[in-house]
């Protein structure tokens, strides 16, 4: 019986190595336009939950504490913008004077900060600000914001506020999509 002096090969070639990178490699440019998409569609369903629960909660506070209470985009986390982009921000105050203004020399009620990179968040016009009633109403005509990701059009969806006070999430009007996608 001979035995061999060639000691057993353990691991791999660098040819080996090389292939494994390489497919892996393939694998990971295909896959990230996936990833992609399904982190934009995150940031999206978490720019409408928060919207829709800020909303629910200045209408509840509204009815709990028998006052009026604003939401309104603001950047600086203190005051209402004129703007009706809502993605660098929104408070909820109150509004006891009636003025559609946060109270002056009071805190807000709750500030949110801005949404990420590529997140728009577009009032529809005339309603750049929601104000809810003693009563939990939202006077004047329904109120939509649309959501959108830049660069996703299919995607595109709505936070309607009735002028009941009801807050929904429905699919958004095509052309306030549009507007919210180029502004």
């Amino acid at each position: 019986m001979e035995i061999s002096s060639r000691p057993r090969q353990r691991g791999l070639t660098l040819i080996e190595l090389l292939i494994v990178l390489s497919i892996a490699g393939v694998l990971a440019i295909i896959g990230m336009p996936a990833l992609g998409s399904m982190l934009a569609r995150s940031h999206q369903q978490s720019a409408e939950g928060a919207l829709e629960a800020s909303l629910m909660h200045a209408r509840e506070t509204a009815i709990v504490r028998n006052l009026h209470v604003i939401v309104c985009p603001s950047s600086d986390g203190k005051d209402c913008s004129a703007s009706t982009d809502w993605q660098h921000g929104w408070i909820i105050a109150a509004d006891a004077d009636h003025d559609s203004q946060p109270d002056k020399g009071a805190a807000p009620l709750a500030v949110f900060d801005a949404m990420p990179q590529g997140m728009r968040i577009l009032a529809s016009h005339g309603r750049p600000r929601i104000v809810f009633h003693p009563d939990g109403s939202a006077g004047g005509t329904n109120a939509e914001l649309t959501v959108c990701h830049v660069g996703d059009a299919r995607t595109g969806r709505a936070v309607v506020v009735s002028n009941s006070g009801r807050v929904r999430v429905s699919t958004a009007q095509t052309d306030r999509l549009q507007a919210c996608l180029n502004s």
